[in-house]
């Protein structure tokens, strides 16, 4: 898991870039390959400036289109289950669990407590697995929910997966054929959705974290990290397809 996590950060185009970049300045100055080293290094300058622009915005923009986002639980009738998919989120001892969780994380939990709210008879169930065998996803988002006022009795954990897909066979157990609502990033919803539709679930989709929709011209961080997002998305849309998970 660790490997194919490492290798897909490999592919997206900050690293790419940056590779690039390194073997270019490591050929001007320490080979006689001069026309290799400028070659590579003006590529790489060329993705990096293409991905953190709004020149590239517009293709990257394609995968979070999605619909609205869901006003209250009687939009979806019958839904016994909010399901929050797992993101990024830290270990670390003595800080407070809504802290502990990334931009992402912290997203889908509100939304989904945010629902939780507007019905009754819902659970929670909360979703990921462990880092480095500590604490594990679904505990943090477990601890934050209680900050953010749910009680443990209206949340299920389900700790053990590592990808999304894993969420989806393990989170089929828990849910069977009930009607549930499926809470996770805009971003990552088209592909969320497609792989617990193959096991055999009609989630509701329930969008938190929206991409912004203006762009510009000008090369930015917050540009480039929506670049790296969008091809991480199409490439684990591609890696589903030929795995036949989707």
């Amino acid at each position: 898991m660790l490997l194919k996590k490492f290798l897909s950060y490999l592919i997206l185009p900050l690293p790419v870039a940056l590779t690039l970049i390194a073997v270019g300045v490591v050929l001007l100055w320490f080979t006689t390959r001069l026309k290799t080293g400028k070659t590579l290094v003006t590529v790489g300058l060329g993705v990096l400036l293409l991905s953190s622009s709004g020149v590239f915005g517009n293709w990257t923009r394609d995968i979070w289109k999605q619909r609205g986002p869901l006003q209250t639980l009687a939009d979806a009738p019958g839904a016994r289950w909010i399901v929050v998919l797992g993101s990024g989120y830290s270990d670390a001892p003595g800080i407070p669990a809504t802290s502990r969780l990334d931009g992402a994380g912290l997203e889908r939990l509100v939304e989904a407590v945010r629902l939780y709210r507007t019905g009754r008879g819902t659970k929670l169930v909360l979703s990921g697995g462990t880092m480095w065998g500590g604490i594990s996803q679904a505990e943090v988002l477990a601890q934050a929910a209680e900050t953010l006022g749910v009680p443990r009795a209206d949340m299920v954990l389900e700790s053990k997966s590592d990808d999304t897909q894993d969420e989806a066979v393990m989170i089929h157990d828990i849910v069977h054929d009930d009607p549930f609502v499926l809470v996770t990033s805009a971003l990552h919803m088209r592909r969320s959705l497609r792989l617990f539709k193959k096991q055999g679930m009609t989630p509701v989709p329930a969008l938190a974290g929206y991409c912004p929709n203006g762009t510009s011209i000008l090369p930015s961080s917050g540009q480039l990290a929506r670049a790296d997002a969008a091809e991480h998305e199409y490439v684990g849309i591609l890696w589903s397809f030929l795995r036949g998970t989707i």
